[in-house]
């Protein structure tokens, strides 16, 4: 099985971000040949002789049953014991009729969750929503659990990332509860009489045995959070400086309004991210994303720098047929936040990020950036200047010079740091940019262009990577075949099921 598919359930692992709705039929399939009934509750049919392959044989109406979508235990955190061989069999065995039917079914578990739960709407992206990456990644997921549930190791490593993510959203155990829920209720929904009783039980523990792992892992996020100066949850931040930085990006200075006893802000590691909450008028509810930390942590203010972005079309009530719309919340803040604004904001979290060896702290440090990427590299950079006996490397790619971000800043790092090379490519550089001053290289970043400066030699030299996935996947490569080890070449992974391109 392709690696991406067995990872990319981490991507919807709790399912924290939501789909555009789609009609889904059922398969004629089955996985039995007793003869199905009804379900008085839900109205489908199965082969339980009490009509719910949830029921575990109960008469119905039963307070415990799984499936029936008025139930007030959804919130309920079960104890549900470890998977039995039996239970791994039947889940890996159900593998292949998941991954034909999985998007319908993933389609089916978005659109009734939000039209029983319209309040998580708050924590999932309308954007992401509309381009229908969600039903993919989830039908994506089921299938990968299913085919690796008798050894979870390979998917461990990527299970933090999520976590900082859900964390980063304020996701509780509770909406473990309702996802896994309207997960499950799906499955039954969709592939109908081939859910026995046994099939309907595996995965519901399979389920829940990876739930908590998430829970588990989330609970000493927050309370590491918290002990560090954080919070759990949203905080109200004052916008009190606002710096457009290039045509497109644009930096925002946060401090918190309330801080009575002069507490500093938490420290956090160069290259982690701060997620954002705001009101969206058009869609009637709030939308959150995480944008990069721009600067080195110093406990007096946060500071990101948002792209402008294009978006996609999103109907909204006043326009159901709404064109192309940019996308909400960067162009919120462009165009509505001003200084003085307020804003809900996250302690910071995230797995992407740089700490000097303890051993080699004065390892070379690459730093490889395309567009806006170049704002998680930006804190990192910043962070490591006091340290002059530390190479570092930082090269980036724009189009041109009007869209370039923190051009003067890095240039005058360069020059007061005789340990800091600065190297610019422009893909489209304007008839007014002038090689050798506004950039050094015409074109895409080539690697072979700046060989000199990579310290290839040198086989502590760390690689940071960050921008569009193209640019990541392509200068990993290009570094493999420079003969640096991938272990040392770090992606900065923005969706929560990424691979690293290793992997890929």
């Amino acid at each position: 099985m392709d690696i991406r598919n067995t990872l990319a359930f981490i991507a919807a692992a709790g399912a924290w971000k939501m789909s555009t709705s789609a009609s889904a039929s059922s398969p004629n399939s089955s996985l039995t040949t007793e003869q199905p009934t009804q379900c008085p509750v839900t109205g489908h049919k199965t082969a339980n002789g009490s009509g719910c392959p949830f029921s575990n044989g109960l008469p119905l109406p039963d307070p415990g049953h799984r499936c029936d979508p008025s139930s007030r235990e959804e919130t309920t955190i079960p104890n549900v014991p470890p998977l039995t061989q039996k239970q791994r069999e039947i889940i890996k065995s159900t593998a292949p009729i998941l991954a034909e039917h999985g998007v319908t079914i993933t389609t089916h578990f978005y659109k009734n969750m939000i039209r029983a739960h319209p309040e998580l709407r708050d924590v999932f992206s309308e954007s992401s929503q509309k381009l229908g990456h969600q039903p993919r990644a989830l039908a994506s997921a089921v299938y990968a659990y299913a085919c690796n549930i008798d050894d979870l190791t390979p998917l461990l490593p990527v299970v933090d990332r999520i976590a900082y993510k859900h964390t980063s959203l304020h996701i509780v155990p509770e909406q473990y509860g309702i996802v896994g829920k309207h997960l499950i209720q799906a499955i039954v929904d969709i592939l109908g009489d081939a859910v026995t009783p046994e099939i309907g039980d595996a995965w519901y523990n399979g389920y829940w045995n990876l739930a908590k792992i998430f829970i588990n892992r989330e609970k000493e996020f927050y309370t590491t959070a918290v002990e560090s100066g954080g919070w759990e949850g949203w905080r109200q931040f004052k916008v009190f400086k606002k710096v457009k930085e290039s045509d497109e990006i644009t930096s925002f200075y946060l401090k918190p309004v309330e801080n009575p006893d002069n507490k500093p802000l938490p420290k956090y590691h160069p290259g982690q991210y701060l997620a954002v909450s705001l009101y969206i008028p058009a869609l009637g509810h709030k939308q959150a994303r995480q944008y990069s930390l721009s600067d080195k942590s110093n406990g007096e203010y946060f500071r990101i720098s948002v792209k402008r972005e294009d978006g996609v079309g999103i109907p909204t009530k006043e326009n159901p047929k709404v064109p192309d719309h940019p996308g909400w919340i960067s162009n919120l803040l462009h165009a509505k936040l001003h200084e003085g604004s307020l804003i809900d904001v996250a302690s910071p979290y995230g797995d992407f990020l740089y700490e000097p060896s303890p051993t080699s702290p004065n390892a070379p440090l690459v730093l490889l950036s395309a567009g806006v990427g170049q704002t998680a590299l930006l804190s990192i950079l910043n962070s490591q200047l006091d340290n002059s006996d530390k190479p570092i490397t930082y090269a980036t790619v724009a189009r041109n010079e009007k869209v370039h971000a923190f051009s003067d800043h890095i240039r005058n790092v360069a020059k007061e740091h005789s340990n800091v090379k600065y190297r610019v490519f422009y893909s489209s550089p304007s008839t007014s940019a002038v090689q050798g001053k506004d950039y050094d290289v015409r074109g895409r970043m080539d690697l072979a262009q700046i060989k000199d400066d990579l310290h290839l030699d040198d086989k502590t030299a760390e690689y940071y990577l960050c921008g569009p996935e193209n640019f990541m996947v392509g200068k990993f490569v290009e570094l493999k075949s420079l003969g640096v080890d991938e272990q040392r070449i770090h992606v900065e992974l923005f969706a929560a099921g990424d691979l690293p391109p290793s992997a890929k």
